[in-house]
């Protein structure tokens, strides 16, 4: 499955304790793809699960991913980042790299 450092995780859970985060699970899904082919990720509330939805447990964080998006996790990290420009949740791909950039949302 998707890795979620401690930092990451810390903040999610911080954001469903308090309501900020208005679930008890987050949805990672494949938002679109490169064109080389590699998913790019987000993170959605996580409306009605269907049938065929997996949802698992990272960090004390739970997770649903649809069929499409499962078997590619495992690529998957989600950190929490602070720069000078902006701070939050990044979602990258690690087998991404074409044009010399990582994906992140």
């Amino acid at each position: 499955m998707l890795t979620l450092t401690d930092r990451a995780a810390e903040e999610l859970r911080a954001g469903i304790a308090s309501g900020q985060i208005a679930a008890d699970a987050v949805r990672v899904l494949i938002d679109h793809r490169c064109h080389c082919g590699k998913a790019h990720f987000s993170l959605a509330l996580p409306g009605t699960p269907s049938s065929q939805d997996a949802a698992f447990e990272v960090g004390g964080v739970r997770f649903i991913a649809d069929s499409e998006t499962s078997p590619e996790l495992s690529d998957v990290e989600i950190d929490y980042v602070e720069t000078a420009w902006n701070r939050g949740l990044v979602i990258r791909n690690m087998r991404h790299r074409c044009g010399g950039h990582m994906a992140g949302h």
